[in-house]
């Protein structure tokens, strides 16, 4: 009888732990502690879940956050009942909250991407009525003013590659709904607009040169999803639940989920999951919020944070955190 090296060219290796490293999907093993033969297939933000993290010490909605995993994430101004527009900013560790360096200019419904070290925000609201251009980026200690956007908004999507060296930013306000900028990492300018005219949007992916996903909107409120190849945007698959102001993360757009938000009856608890072609549903979270703006993480893990739990004023302190595995691992089963 052929024996697996003489079909494969190679024999299987036993081990004595699972495999959780991305680069051993595909992999065929014998586990010693289970006595058996396993293989491994590909996990990612589908197969996550919510659990309760630590709570925020400033109450607020309206914040945004960035970050490269659910416990390494910053969190940014925001709105709550006493200061409108928040200057605070708090850093998240995987358990708790810590305040550091305020930025320089107070606001809310602005857009962030970056880590813990290398962060932007941009826009956002500094007074009723008033929005901003003014742009700031963290190094790690404190804030600095750079180059403005070309057109005052707020509450942004915001789309980048992990750093403070690109991104996209698209702003809320009177007939801003297609408006798209690219950064460069010290400018920006003004690129291709979305297909269709939709405000408060939800984002994830990798920009301005690869792909970018936004999903989601309000006035009007969409299901609507459009995609950003590097030069252009091209409507694909809708959402199964439409709403506004809903969250995203996930470090490329056949690996990230969309959640919260708000439909025609309130905040919800939706998540789904996209995989490159079509959105599923996934587990819910366990605190309906909108009005958050501050997905962050990349991969298969996500923080989602406080937000309005019900209308302006009913704050939620609430951090969420989605994790989910790398890879799968699977047990042969005998014929």
């Amino acid at each position: 009888m052929a024996e697996y090296k003489g079909i494969k060219g190679f024999t299987v290796q036993t081990l004595t732990s699972d495999p959780t490293l991305p680069s051993t999907v595909g992999q065929v093993y014998y586990s010693s502690p289970a006595k058996a033969l396993k293989y491994v297939i590909p996990g990612g933000a589908s197969n996550g879940s919510w659990s309760a993290g630590g709570t925020v010490n400033t109450v607020r909605g309206l914040s945004s956050a960035t970050g490269a995993s659910s416990d390494s994430s910053i969190m940014a101004g925001g709105s709550d009942p006493s200061t409108p527009y928040v200057d605070h900013v708090e850093q998240y560790n995987g358990s708790s909250w810590t305040e550091i360096a305020e930025f320089n200019t107070g606001r809310n419904g602005m857009g962030s991407f970056g880590s813990v070290t290398a962060s932007l925000i941009t826009g956002g609201t500094v007074s009723l009525n008033t929005h901003t251009t003014a742009t700031e980026v963290w190094n790690g200690s404190s804030w600095t003013e750079v180059s403005e956007l070309n057109t005052a908004g707020m509450e942004m999507f915001l789309s980048c590659n992990g750093t403070t060296t690109a991104g996209l930013a698209s702003p809320r306000g009177p007939g801003l709904g297609t408006l798209v900028e690219s950064w460069d990492g010290s400018s920006w300018t003004e690129i291709a607009e979305t297909s269709s005219n939709v405000s408060l949007r939800g984002s994830t992916g990798n920009a301005p040169s690869s792909s970018t996903m936004l999903f989601g909107g309000g006035y009007p409120r969409t299901p609507n999803t459009e995609i950003w190849n590097g030069s252009s945007w091209t409507e694909v698959a809708n959402m199964n639940n439409t709403r506004a102001d809903c969250g995203g993360a996930g470090n490329s757009i056949s690996n990230a989920i969309a959640f919260g938000g708000r439909s025609a009856t309130g905040p919800t608890i939706f998540t789904e999951a996209w995989n490159g072609s079509a959105w599923t549903e996934v587990a819910d979270q366990g605190v309906a919020s909108r009005f958050y703006f501050s997905g962050s993480g990349s991969g298969p893990s996500a923080l989602k944070i406080s937000g309005y739990t019900a209308s302006p004023g009913a704050n939620s302190n609430a951090t969420e955190e989605w994790s989910a595995p790398d890879v799968i691992i699977k047990t042969v089963e005998p014929a």
